[in-house]
């Protein structure tokens, strides 16, 4: 008997038939779809007379929203020629040409189980290449093989890491891993390791290539919001260790225990504990003007030697050449200090506190106050405190300002914010969550509006977000939001600089003031461990620098931009201003 398409030219055909037993699929026949026909794949079938190919699938159908299906369906297609190509003479390059065609799921294996026979060099070359434009199965069917075929390549794959332009500044112990890594100097860096049972500090010099020094620690906090737990301030090395249980059903809420201070030679200077010193408020208690998440309050500041540091209602000053407490500031109307302090040209000091702002004079005497009945997300240079709901109060005059938008309907809502506002010399970028953003001058007039916002990380669904989406270099302003699209713009409002995304931005910052590091998170499927796609950015908005990475533990840049990045117990190194082409 022959197919249809020999006996009226029909390329298509469905039929249906009523379910009549939810626990079995009706089974159709196909004789008279194909007559006597040859099949050599799961669904694709040959007819022995014109040859023509046909996909013959069964699937169920009928009202979405019924929890089984009404009917059965059957469907049949004729395979054009370019797909036939593929099935009938199967190659690496004839796969390579046919990979975003439709063909039936479990095709693409089926295909590579006859290759892997006749062309094992040519998917060898496939493998290593790491095409991201092959279908996602084609990709584990490899990763599977080469780890069967080739099982020592893929271990040597495996412990050298990516990129191959990477150099090994050192190795640990096989049972030693890295956590986190920070610069704190031009060509010293500092890192955490640790293996079953204890930590350690490392320090590294790049000029020197050797271990300058290494000190036990106790485990960094990892079990809670994401936050840096190593990091260089004013001088000095800074981490956050140990934990603190804040709550039984959401680990968010949990916190450090300790906050320790270093010299950069590795001497600790303080150890500071943080129990219940923290001060949190959730946003399902207080639903106003502030709409406040979450705030962990174990911020600090260090200026000129001396460490700020919040303690209930009151500031603990530490002298960090003596490392002892030096003084204790009460905060007036039993506020919150939020960790962030500034020093003026006249040497007042200024905390930023959970409400408002203190303002405090040389010798000790209260010169400014302004504390708000609500929780601000930021505030400025000008003393204008923004809140959730696009709201800003002015410090000096009291005056509020509301950003609002009329709807068709002609009803007029406070905008919300995305994520917190930032300053820029002479204005302030603001988000507002689904409708685009705005740039404003100081005096909070409209520069430009904006048809694009950045990652929420205010909102109800971003409770103890702690990323930054937004930074500012010298003379543009990066703006990124998560599976969206990377922005930079001027400090006019021009689009400088624009990409499309479809993975998370973990991170965003700069090395130097001029150039911007993007770090994604990437999954190509050719691997099973974690990796990071990191982007280098020129203060022009031209891409420098696109690299696969291992990570995103132990990764840190420097000043010059070096990039520094561990894998397993290895830390590599990579010159990000090299000029080469190698992933």
């Amino acid at each position: 008997m022959s197919c249809l398409f020999c006996q009226k030219g029909s390329t298509q055909f469905s039929r249906l038939e009523p379910v009549r037993d939810e626990r079995s699929t009706y089974q159709f026949p196909t004789d008279d779809i194909v007559g006597n026909s040859l099949n050599r794949f799961k669904e694709i079938y040959e007819c022995k007379d014109c040859h023509s190919l046909w996909w013959i699938k069964t699937r169920g159908t009928g009202d979405p929203r019924s929890t089984y299906p009404e009917f059965y369906e059957q469907s049949a297609e004729r395979i054009d020629d370019q797909r036939s190509e593929l099935i009938r003479n199967p190659t690496v390059s004839r796969l390579m040409v046919a990979k975003e065609n439709l063909f039936p799921y479990s095709f693409f294996e089926e295909v590579l189980e006859i290759l892997s026979k006749t062309e094992t060099e040519k998917l060898k070359v496939l493998f290593l290449n790491r095409d991201p434009n092959l279908p996602s199965s084609v990709k584990r069917w490899l990763r599977q093989w080469f780890q069967k075929v080739f099982p020592l390549e893929f271990q040597g794959i495996q412990k050298k890491g990516f990129p191959k332009s990477s150099h090994l500044l050192f190795q640990l112990e096989e049972n030693e891993s890295f956590f986190a890594s920070e610069f704190i100097g031009r060509d010293q860096f500092v890192c955490i390791a640790y293996n079953e049972e204890n930590y350690f500090l490392h320090s590294f010099d790049l000029t020197q290539k050797q271990m300058l020094w290494k000190e036990k620690i106790q485990k960094p906090f990892v079990e809670g919001i994401d936050i840096p737990v190593l990091f260089y301030q004013s001088g000095y090395l800074c981490s956050y260790q140990g934990f603190q249980k804040g709550s039984e059903y959401y680990s968010k809420l949990n916190r450090p225990d300790t906050l320790c201070i270093y010299q950069l030679s590795g001497k600790l200077i303080l150890s500071i504990k943080l129990a219940f010193l923290c001060y949190e408020i959730l946003s399902t208690e207080e639903r106003d003007v502030s709409e406040n998440r979450i705030v962990h309050n174990f911020n600090f500041t260090i200026l000129s030697d001396t460490l700020y540091l919040p303690y209930q209602s009151q500031i603990h000053v530490y002298d960090l050449n003596s490392g002892k407490l030096k003084k204790t500031i009460a905060l007036p109307k039993f506020e919150i200090f939020s960790g962030r302090a500034f020093e003026t040209e006249s040497g007042n000091l200024l905390f930023h506190t959970l409400k408002g702002i203190l303002g405090i004079s040389p010798t000790g005497e209260e010169v400014f106050q302004y504390f708000s009945p609500y929780h601000p997300v930021f505030i400025d240079s000008q003393f204008q405190l923004y809140f959730y709901y696009a709201i800003v109060e002015s410090a000096n005059t009291g005056k509020k300002k509301l950003f609002e938008q009329t709807h068709s309907s002609g009803i007029s809502l406070v905008r919300e914010l995305a994520s917190p506002p930032v300053e820029f010399p002479g204005g302030i970028y603001l988000p507002f969550v689904l409708d685009g953003s705005v740039l404003l001058d100081s005096q909070l007039n409209t520069i430009k509006e904006l048809p694009f916002s950045t990652t929420d990380t205010l909102g109800p669904h971003s409770f103890g977000n702690a990323k930054s989406p937004v930074i500012v270099t010298e003379d543009r302003i990066i703006i990124t939001a998560n599976h969206s699209g990377i922005r930079m713009i001027d400090f006019l409002g021009n689009v400088v600089f624009e990409k499309p995304i479809q993975s998370e931005v973990i991170s965003l910052f700069t090395f130097d003031g001029k150039h911007t590091i993007l770090i994604l998170s990437f999954f190509d499927e050719y691997s099973e461990e974690d990796q990071i796609e990191l982007i280098l950015l020129s203060p022009n908005g031209k891409e420098l620098k696109h690299k696969i990475l291992p990570g995103p533990k132990g990764l840190s840049v420097s000043f010059d931009g070096i990039c520094i990045f561990a894998k397993n117990n290895q830390m590599f190194s990579i010159d990000l201003f090299e000029t080469d082409e190698s992933k």
